[in-house]
């Protein structure tokens, strides 16, 4: 097979070097930036608060509690039962604890909508972000 020649000429050659050039450096001119960011402490903190909140979006018992508190059928009520009775160590205390199990579904059933508790995790998401912007100015 007949090999084709890419250029007619050198001033071809030429041209295509110094477009390449370009892009090249307009690649490092865009890794300069980057390392110029992430020597920033602030953007590390970022970075590692993120990283920290998607590995505790992806651990299972609080994705298990996450279901809990968006599930329509008053499954969290029996766990703030189950989590309140297991504190009870006297007679009063697991009698309470009893009371509370049986009431709790009751009333998160009829006061807490999905919508409640969505609206409830977004502004508990909010909360958490000003604090952390208040750990990062209070640092900076």
């Amino acid at each position: 097979m007949r090999r084709t020649d890419r250029f007619q000429s050198l001033a071809e050659v030429r041209l295509e070097r110094d477009r390449l050039k370009g892009i090249r450096d307009k690649h490092q001119d865009a890794m300069q930036e980057y390392w110029v960011l992430v020597r920033e402490p602030a953007f590390r903190r970022g970075m590692a608060g993120d990283a920290f909140g998607d590995m505790l979006r992806a651990w299972k018992p609080l994705r298990t509690l996450s279901h809990l508190f968006k599930a329509e059928n008053g499954a969290i009520g029996s766990a703030v039962g189950l989590a309140l009775g297991a504190g009870g160590r006297s007679a009063k205390g697991r009698i309470l604890s009893w009371l509370v199990s049986i009431i709790a579904p009751i009333i998160l059933q009829r006061y807490a909508s999905p919508e409640r508790l969505e609206q409830i995790m977004t502004e508990v998401g909010r909360s958490w972000d000003r604090v952390k912007e208040r750990v990062r100015e209070g640092k900076a």
